[in-house]
């Protein structure tokens, strides 16, 4: 340790040779205690302060030789060790300033990499997205100025354009900010962030009062509805894929008789179907909890027709191969136009709930049809979920269909 004792000259440091492979020596300054010269395997000399902090060596760098002059690494290895005196802690202290120039973008970039695997992909690809289009001017700002008044004028900005998008723009800025509270902090770990400026919109009163749509197929409309299924003209990609009409047909009438999501319905896989159980289950849920359901033998003879006609993965197979179909707004728009009914794929969701609910179930059968969760409802965690608890609901909402079809 002695032989790398040295009071730094010039001449000194750059008559230092370059370690072995692997090794990293430090050279004490015998003029300032504390002061450091660490050399790299690569010839990188940096300057370096070491000191116990809470009984713990710490090595603050300062800076590299010689593009820092040995008078001025003296000066502000002073400096620091003043610091290190009065109780700070210049790492932490370094850390607190990057913090405080933390931006817009950094955060949501630290938000998705920690939170990410409590996220579905979808949600972070729905969360950029939104980032790109309502707030990428933001980006480069740091966060910490970003004021309350910036927040209002943006949402009245975006609220001219979509009610809707203006809102959930701000949540998700909202959740950045206390994502942000909780994750930096200055140097006396007190958070950076003290204030949520989306609780402007809260105490003004400005979030947008946005109708939920209740859009409904009614019992009266559903036999013309379905009869408009039967007139889709037929749609193919080439004559050995099925015919697309069918394959939207199935998938209409199999989400209102099961009450799933789109893309629920539109991923299923042969593997989420259980024949010889006469139920499925689906794991890619929404709110990230399994969904089974039992299949009334209607629902049954549509997935064996399905199954013999098709050699993909898919239950409803797109016009790719093995992938699922999309979004089919064209063929619903047909049906639209035939049956004069308006509706949208959420809404044959919402049909399904509508009829459940004219039938008088139970709500703890409407949540579970639904795959709707509660954490607030203790009791529901103390009832164990049966599927064949949803058989006889599900056939008589089979039932109720089959019937206004006629």
């Amino acid at each position: 340790m002695n032989d790398n004792r040295m009071n730094f000259t010039k001449k000194r440091l750059d008559s230092i040779p370059n370690p072995e492979s692997g090794k990293r020596p430090y050279y004490h300054d015998t003029e300032v205690k504390g002061l450091l010269l660490r050399v790299t395997d690569k010839g990188v000399k940096s300057f370096i302060v070491q000191r116990r902090i809470n009984g713990k060596v710490t090595r603050i760098t300062l800076g590299r030789y010689p593009d820092m002059t040995i008078q001025r690494a003296r000066s502000s290895a002073i400096k620091t060790l003043g610091d290190i005196s009065d109780g700070i802690n210049p790492n932490l202290k370094k850390r607190a300033n990057e913090n405080n120039k933390t931006t817009l973008s950094q955060v949501l970039d630290d938000y998705v990499r920690t939170r990410g695997t409590n996220l579905k992909e979808s949600t972070i690809k729905n969360y950029r997205s939104i980032f790109n289009s309502y707030l990428s001017e933001w980006g480069d700002r740091m966060m910490v100025d970003i004021t309350r008044n910036d927040v209002e004028q943006k949402h009245r900005a975006i609220t001219e354009k979509s009610p809707t998008r203006a809102d959930t723009t701000m949540r998700i800025l909202s959740a950045l900010y206390t994502y942000a509270g909780g994750e930096y902090e200055d140097v006396d770990g007190k958070p950076i962030v003290l204030d949520n400026p989306v609780n402007r919109l809260s105490h003004v009163k400005a979030w947008n009062k946005v109708v939920r749509r209740q859009n409904v197929i009614k019992p009266h409309e559903l036999k013309n509805w379905y009869q408009a299924l039967q007139k889709l003209p037929e749609s193919r990609f080439n004559k050995k894929k099925p015919n697309q009409a069918d394959t939207v047909k199935d998938l209409l009438v199999f989400i209102l008789l099961t009450g799933l999501r789109r893309r629920e319905a539109t991923n299923l896989t042969w593997g989420n179907i259980d024949f010889q159980g006469e139920g499925l289950t689906i794991h890619n849920t929404k709110n990230r909890k399994s969904h089974s359901l039992p299949l009334t033998s209607f629902l049954l003879t549509l997935l064996k027709g399905r199954k013999a006609s098709t050699h993909s993965i898919y239950v409803f197979e797109g016009m790719s191969p093995n992938k699922p179909i999309n979004d089919p707004k064209k063929q619903v728009a047909k049906v639209r136009e035939i049956s004069g009914i308006h509706f949208t794929l959420h809404d044959l969701r919402r049909t399904f709930a509508t009829i459940a609910d004219s039938l008088e179930m139970s709500q703890y059968a409407l949540k579970k049809l639904l795959n709707h969760s509660d954490d607030r409802d203790v009791t529901v965690g103390y009832i164990i979920s049966d599927i064949e608890r949803l058989r006889k609901p599900m056939q008589l909402i089979t039932n109720y269909f089959l019937e206004q079809i006629k």
